[in-house]
């Protein structure tokens, strides 16, 4: 046991050497350049050149659900600015450096297996739950966001624009839909906008995104464009309605323990000490 303590002590310290001290120049050449240069030409900085040689083993090993769960995720934490230029692959790279960080540190700590297993698990969760927690934040706000902007690309559209000069037009309001079609705009040069509005939708899996896109190639290819994309909007604001109604009572359903577990059982347990204390006093002196 004290030997697999030392050698997991060793193992940590040589991790943090290896990530904290800069072993490798600049303009890495050679077969270096492979790993810390990707294929677009960006060398890589800080944590992501630190950790890229796990880039490989990650990308081959860990399943490819987990890979576009993390993918997804990070899809959404770049819509707010977070996490920007990381991919699914360095980022899992870097909760298995943390988890076996974690795992090793408890191992010298405790020497206990059981805690340095905790421990691992610990440092392999932290990085995900707070991005996790982010991209469900933007992920709700594009969501509610996206009804009020297709309502205003129907209203322009009622004016007698096109498509998708009513898209470009809408793309300059100030929300987090705004900015995804700002995006959107900026890939689309030299392509076709509703195509690469689909792209990005399957990006996103966002199925109230994916659905939206899907109706506009149809109704850009109908005769009543007007009357079919206010049907869209109408559709659009039902369904986000329903869900958001749907989410209250679940909300109100889930909130049955908490209550009774931080409400009722204090309030039962301070009611018996008041009332049965005198009791079993009373049966004591007896």
């Amino acid at each position: 046991m004290m030997s697999l303590i030392y050698l997991t002590g060793i193992a940590v310290f040589a991790l943090i050497i290896y990530m904290t001290l800069e072993f490798a120049p600049a303009a890495p050449t050679g077969r270096l350049s492979e790993i810390l240069t990707p294929a677009d030409g960006v060398v890589l900085t800080g944590w992501r050149k630190s950790l890229s040689p796990l880039d490989k083993p990650v990308s081959k090993w860990i399943p490819a659900g987990f890979l576009q769960k993390t993918r997804t995720d990070l899809y959404w934490a770049h819509m707010g600015d977070r996490w920007m230029d990381w991919n699914e692959v360095q980022f899992t790279s870097l909760r298995i450096a943390l988890a076996v960080a974690g795992f090793g540190l408890g191992m010298v700590t405790t020497a206990e297996p059981v805690f340095s297993l905790v421990g691992g698990l610990v440092g392999f969760q932290y990085p995900a739950m707070p991005m996790g927690g982010i991209a469900r934040r933007y992920r709700r706000q594009f969501i509610a966001q996206l009804p009020e902007f297709v309502q205003l690309v129907s209203a322009q559209m009622s004016a007698n624009v096109s498509m998708e000069e009513a898209l470009r037009r809408t793309a300059q309001a100030q929300s987090l839909v705004g900015k995804w079609m700002r995006w959107v705009l900026q890939m689309a040069q030299g392509r076709d906008l509703i195509e690469q509005m689909q792209r990005e939708s399957q990006e996103s899996h966002l199925p109230e995104l994916i659905g939206m896109s899907v109706q506009l190639e149809f109704i850009r290819r109908g005769t009543a464009q007007q009357e079919l994309m206010g049907q869209l909007a109408s559709s659009i604001a039902a369904d986000y309605i329903g869900s958001a109604e749907q989410r209250a009572e679940k909300v109100g359903s889930e909130l049955v323990v908490p209550m009774v577990v931080f409400y009722f059982l204090p309030f039962l347990v301070t009611i018996m000490a008041v009332i049965g204390w005198p009791i079993v006093q009373n049966l004591g002196a007896m």
